[in-house]
Order: structure tokens, then C-alpha cells, then sequence
């Protein structure tokens, strides 16, 4: 595994994988640039109704994450003091707008190796976490997260998905994680269960440990080759070493980490929006018809990333949830006016447009508290406030 320093110096001698150091450098709008062209290539952003599980596995975009790690992305969301770069809220939202408008699939995938990241930075448990970070930082050993059955994943149902019941060296654990993004492109999977008097404790497991079941992703109506499935865990035992937090009541709430709803699925949100805006822009030139909804989209997206920056920086200029809600109608707006402006063209499979509409559906299921989802619902049902 490759140090720090041996990767800066990589990069000093192969200007196209430079690190990236703000949101205004050059070098990433050329790894966005990379994204764009290997997502067309490698066939990550074609349509895959009809194809199963296994001829979906070819749609997994390596070669993008590859770039991505060798511009250093995950170091944007570490502090210095562990070897990254510290971004401030501001910078990471704007990187975050320019990767999803690249190619969203993948940014998905990081946010979600990104989540992991910020667990294990978190935790109190330092010697897991500094055993872990150089490889997180370098995507070397990257993690991924299956945590969403504690926030608004399978909240409907009684009995825990993963149940965690001690024993002298540490847990054993039982169920399932119903949603876990490019687990089989991870090394490792940050997990949480819940014991018998409801107390939770997060953990990492190895992908590979006994026990540890991969499942295919779903055929999803967007985005399936971010391969996001469920995982499964039969009697997997775990010592007390890998334990990041707990057992306590609420372990994600213990963490200054972001909660579910938070500006990352926003900032997503509003990097395929720009997509469908410069979709809308380019054939404005043309059409004169186009200029005013045009005109209004853009006001729209200003306003709403406005907030976004604010609230990353930790003004409260809204709630979470408000600003998600925002998002979510203007990116399926936008998506469906791109739609219009491109006529027919865009209903054939294939069009960038179509899949735009696709996947500007995503935002209605992952992650989306149920405030947000009552908001979107009203607008829906033509409910005003």
C-alpha cells in the first residue's frame, strides 16, 4: 500500500492524476471530464432493464473510481491531522455538485465510501481507525456503509434487521443490512445491530469474514450499477476491537457525522440538475421557446445552492430536510423539462435525458426522511405548505 508521500509524488509525475486541491482546480474539471467519457464507455449510464443481476456486474464504473482515487477525492472529507485535506463544508458540497453532474453513479459510490470514512474518523476506537485510513485514503481498501436500517430503512418493522447479542470477546451477529452500496467493490462494510434491550453498537466487518454474505444488487430503475443490495450476516462474530460506538441507545446520534437527509443527497441532487440545465441551456440557442423556463430553473438552482453552501458551512438558514425537499422537486423538475426540451429524442433508450428522469427518482427513495417525503407528496398532490 502506498504511502502519502509516495502517492504525492505519483502524482508530481503524472499531471492528468494530480491531486485535487479546491473546487476551482483544473485538476478537477479534468477528472470530470475522465468520468463523463468513461461512463459512456464502460457503459455505467446505459439502460439496463431486462439484463439480470450477473450482466449487471460489467455496469460497475472501476475505472471512474480509480480516477477518483488517484485525485485524492477521499481525502477532501479528512482532517489533516490523519493524513487528508480537511475541506471545508463549502468546498465539499461544490466538489460534490461537479462529480454527480459528471457521472452520478459513481459519486453515489463515494458518498457512500465517504460515510464510512467518517464513522471510522469519528470513533473512538483509534487503533481500528488508523489501521484503516491509509487504505481508505488511497481507495486502496475502501469501506462502504449498512446502516441504513437504523435511520429510515425497514422503521416499520419491529424486530431489529441485525441483531447483536455479546458474548466474552466481543458480539455475534444475525440478519441482514437491506441496502449496502458497492459492497463487493469494498474491503471493508461499516455495519450497526441492535441487542435484545435495544442498545446499538456500531462495527467494521471485513466483506470477506465467515459469515459475511454478499447478495447481487438489485435491478434498480437507476443507478444499478452502483451494485446496492443487501447483506447478509450468519452468526459473524466480532471482537471488541472492531467496534466503533456503543452498545448505546441511537449510535448514529452519538456522532457529530451527518445525519440521513443531510446536504450530501442535496448536493447530488442539485449536480444533476446542472446536468439537466446545460441540457435545456444548449438547445435554448436554438430555440428562443425554451428561454424563459430556462431563465426561471436557473434562478431556482441558484437560490437552493445558495442555501446549501450556507447550511455546509453551518449556518442555519434552514433545516436539512426543507433544503432536501427543495432539491428534490427542482431535480425532478429540471429532469422532466430537459424531457420537453428534447422531444422524442429523449424517450429513446440510450438519450442522456431519459436516464436523467430515471435518476432523478433516486432522490425520492434513498436516504429521505420522512419530513422530506411528506413535503414532496404535498407538492404532488398540488397541496399547498
Amino acid at each position: 500500500m502506498k504511502t502519502f508521500i509516495e502517492l504525492r509524488i505519483a502524482s508530481a509525475m503524472n499531471p492528468d492524476n494530480e491531486f485535487i486541491d479546491s473546487p476551482e482546480s483544473h485538476a478537477l474539471d479534468r477528472l470530470c471530464g475522465q468520468l463523463r467519457e468513461l461512463s459512456a464507455v464502460n457503459g455505467s449510464h446505459v439502460d439496463v432493464s431486462g439484463l439480470t443481476s450477473s450482466e449487471m456486474q460489467d455496469d460497475w464504473p472501476a475505472m471512474q473510481l480509480e480516477r477518483v482515487s488517484q485525485a485524492g477525492v477521499y481525502r477532501w472529507f479528512v482532517p489533516e491531522s490523519l493524513g487528508g485535506m480537511g475541506w471545508s463544508g463549502r468546498n465539499i458540497v461544490s466538489g460534490y455538485i461537479q462529480l454527480a453532474a459528471a457521472c452520478l453513479t459513481t459519486t453515489f459510490i463515494v458518498t457512500q465510501r465517504v460515510a464510512a470514512i467518517a464513522r471510522i474518523c469519528s470513533s473512538g476506537n483509534e487503533t481500528l481507525r488508523d489501521q484503516l485510513i491509509p487504505g481508505l485514503l488511497t481507495g486502496d481498501q475502501p469501506a462502504t456503509v449498512g446502516i441504513s436500517h437504523l435511520t429510515t430503512s425497514r422503521q416499520h418493522v419491529r424486530e431489529p434487521a441485525l441483531r447483536a447479542v455479546a458474548t466474552d470477546s466481543g458480539f455475534t451477529i444475525n440478519g441482514y443490512s437491506p441496502w449496502v452500496t458497492g459492497a463487493s467493490g469494498a474491503a471493508h462494510i461499516v455495519m450497526g445491530a441492535e441487542l435484545n434491550d435495544c442498545r446499538q453498537i456500531l462495527f467494521v466487518v471485513p466483506v470477506d469474514a465467515p459469515g459475511v454474505t454478499i447478495e447481487p444488487g438489485f435491478d434498480l430503475v437507476a443507478l444499478s450499477g452502483s451494485r446496492t443490495g443487501p447483506i447478509k450476516c450468519v452468526d459473524v462474530s466480532l471482537d471488541q476491537g472492531t467496534v466503533l460506538a456503543g452498545p448505546v441507545e441511537s449510535v448514529l446520534s452519538r456522532s457529530s457525522v451527518a445525519s440521513t437527509g443531510s446536504f450530501q443527497s442535496s448536493a447530488l441532487a442539485m449536480g444533476l440538475t446542472q446536468s439537466a440545465i446545460d441540457f435545456i441551456r444548449n438547445e435554448s440557442h436554438q430555440r428562443s421557446d425554451l428561454k424563459s423556463n430556462l431563465m426561471a430553473l436557473e434562478d431556482q438552482q441558484a437560490s437552493i445552492q445558495d442555501r446549501l453552501y450556507r447550511l455546509a458551512a453551518g449556518l442555519p438558514i434552514c433545516s436539512t430536510e426543507e433544503l432536501r425537499a427543495n432539491a428534490n422537486s427542482l431535480v425532478l423538475r429540471a429532469t422532466q423539462s430537459a424531457m420537453v426540451a428534447a422531444k422524442g429524442a429523449g424517450f429513446v433508450k440510450g438519450h442522456p435525458v431519459g436516464r436523467w428522469c430515471q435518476e432523478a427518482l433516486f432522490f425520492l427513495v434513498w436516504s429521505c426522511p420522512q419530513a422530506v417525503l411528506d413535503a414532496n407528496l404535498c407538492e404532488f398532490a398540488g397541496i399547498e405548505g
